[in-house]
C-alpha cells in the first residue's frame, strides 16, 4: 500500500476537495466522479465530504438526476453556480436554475458568461438571494454558424430582441460584496433603479462595470455613497456624467476607461469621489486632456499610476508631460505608462515628480522616430537616455514584449538602448 492510503480521511478530504477546487468549471464538477473511480476509499471520502459537490456547472451536459443527486450530497453549504458555456442553449440554462431556484437562499456565488446573459437575470435569477456574496454576469458574443453562412451567403438581419426589463428596484441583494456586469445594459430610464439597488448592498467591496451604458448621455440623477467599496472599475465610459454616479470614501483601486468614440468631454467636479484610491488606472485617455487633468485633480493621494494608451507626441495629448508636470501628488511613488514615444517629454514628467517618485515602469516603448524627425530630437533623446542612467533616485524599467496587464506586444526596438544597458538583462533577451 502506497502512504496515501495511511492518511487520515480529514487530511484525504481535505486533498481532494482542493484537488475539485483547483480545476477549470467543467473540471471541477466532473472530477469527483472521476477521483472516485480511483478507490473504494476515495469514492467514501467523496461522498461524503458536502464541500467538494457545492460548484454546479450548468451546460447542456448537465443531467436532473446528477444535479439532484450533488444537491443532497452538499448538506447545506453555500453553493457556486456558473453558466459560462456560450453554446448551452438558453433555455437549458433557465430550466436548471429554476429547479435551482427552490434553494435559492444557499446561492453565494452566480456566473453566467452568455449571449443572454441578460435575459437569464430577468428570468431565472431569484430578486431575493440573502446568502449571496458574488454575482458575474458576461454578454459574451454570440457564435456565428458558418455553417449556414456556406448556404445562404446574405442572411436576412435576425430579429430583434424582445426587450428585457432587469427590475433592479426589486432585486434584494443585501449581502453582495462583488458585483460585476459586462455588456449588460442598463437603459438611462433605469439608472435612478439601478442606483438604488446599489445603495442597498451596503457590503459592496468590488464593483465592476464594462459597457452597461447606452451610446447617450447619463446624467446621474443623484450619488451614492459605498463606504465599503475598495475596488471601482468603470470601462466603456460613454459620458463625464457616469464618474458622479459613485462616492467611494474607502476607495484603494480605481480603473477607468473611456470608449474610443468620446472625443468631447465635458469638466465634471469628482473631486471627494475617489479621493483615497491609491492604486489609480486610466486607458485610453491620451485624447483628452481635460479628462486626464479632472481625474488627476480627483486622486490627490494616489501612490501607484497606470496609464495605458499614451501618446505623449500626439497631435492630441501634447500637454499629458504638462497635466503630470502641474499636479500635486505627494505620494506618487511608481509609474508605469505604455504608448510612449517621446523620452525627453517622459524625463520632464519625471523630475517634476522627482520628490517622491521611485520607480518608472515604461511597456512597449519605441525609441525609434519618423523619417521627418529633426536631429534636435535625437539630441533630445540621448540627453534624456544619459539623464535616466545616471539618475539613481529613480529606477527606470523597460519592457518591449508585454503590456501593463501582461498582453503581448510588440514593437520597434534601438539598438543603442540596449548598447547603453539601459534595460535589464532579461529585456534584452525577452526583445532580441
Amino acid at each position: 500500500m502506497t502512504t496515501i492510503h495511511f492518511l487520515p480521511p480529514e487530511l484525504l478530504s481535505m486533498i481532494l476537495d482542493m484537488s475539485c477546487r483547483a480545476e477549470s468549471p467543467r473540471k471541477a464538477t466532473e472530477a469527483p466522479q472521476i477521483l472516485g473511480m480511483v478507490s473504494k476509499l476515495w469514492r467514501t471520502v467523496i461522498l461524503g465530504t458536502p464541500s467538494i459537490w457545492t460548484t454546479y456547472y450548468i451546460d447542456k451536459t448537465m443531467t436532473s438526476k446528477g444535479a439532484e443527486q450533488a444537491l443532497e450530497r452538499s448538506g447545506s453549504l453555500p453553493l457556486t453556480l456558473q453558466a459560462v458555456d456560450d453554446s448551452s442553449d438558453v433555455v437549458v440554462i433557465k430550466e436548471h436554475l429554476s429547479k435551482l431556484g427552490s434553494r435559492s437562499t444557499r446561492w453565494r456565488t452566480v456566473e453566467v458568461a452568455h449571449p443572454d446573459a441578460a435575459i437569464i437575470l430577468e428570468t431565472s435569477i431569484p430578486s431575493a438571494l440573502p446568502a449571496i456574496h458574488t454575482m458575474v454576469l458576461r454578454a459574451t458574443p454570440r457564435p456565428i454558424d458558418l455553417s449556414r453562412l456556406d448556404h445562404h451567403p446574405f442572411l436576412p438581419p435576425l430579429p430583434p430582441h424582445p426587450p428585457v426589463s432587469l427590475e433592479w428596484n426589486v432585486r434584494r441583494y443585501s449581502t453582495l460584496r462583488q458585483l460585476e456586469l459586462c455588456k449588460v445594459e442598463v437603459k438611462s430610464s433605469e439608472v435612478a433603479d439601478f442606483l438604488d439597488f446599489l445603495e442597498a448592498c451596503s457590503d459592496l467591496h468590488r464593483l465592476s462595470l464594462d459597457g452597461i451604458w447606452e451610446r447617450e448621455s447619463y446624467a446621474a440623477p443623484r450619488s451614492i455613497t459605498l463606504p465599503a467599496l475598495r475596488e471601482l472599475e468603470l470601462r466603456g465610459i460613454p459620458s463625464s456624467s457616469v464618474l458622479k454616479w459613485i462616492i467611494a470614501p474607502n476607495l484603494e483601486r480605481l480603473l477607468l476607461e473611456k470608449v474610443a468614440q468620446l472625443r468631447y468631454w465635458t469638466p465634471v467636479e469628482i473631486g471627494s469621489h475617489y479621493g483615497t484610491a491609491t492604486d489609480v488606472t486610466l486607458l485610453r485617455f491620451s485624447t483628452l486632456p481635460s479628462a486626464l487633468r479632472d481625474i488627476l485633480h480627483a486622486v490627490p493621494l494616489v501612490s501607484q499610476l497606470n496609464l495605458l494608451s499614451f501618446d505623449f507626441r500626439s497631435p492630441y495629448a501634447l500637454c499629458a508631460d504638462i497635466i503630470l508636470q502641474e499636479q500635486t501628488l505627494p505620494c506618487l511613488t511608481d509609474l508605469h505608462i505604455q504608448g510612449i514615444f517621446s523620452l525627453h517629454q517622459l524625463r520632464k514628467a519625471v523630475e517634476a515628480l522627482r520628490e517622491t517618485l521611485t520607480s518608472v515602469k515604461v511597456h512597449c516603448l519605441d525609441l525609434g522616430l519618423p523619417e521627418e524627425s529633426l536631429s534636435r530630437e535625437y539630441v533630445e533623446r540621448d540627453e534624456a537616455l544619459k539623464w535616466f542612467k545616471e539618475e539613481s533616485s529613480v529606477t527606470l524599467n523597460v519592457d518591449h514584449c508585454r503590456g501593463i496587464f501582461g498582453s503581448r506586444y510588440w514593437s520597434h526596438d534601438d539598438r543603442r538602448w540596449r548598447r547603453e544597458m539601459m534595460c535589464t538583462p532579461e529585456h534584452q533577451t525577452a526583445t532580441s
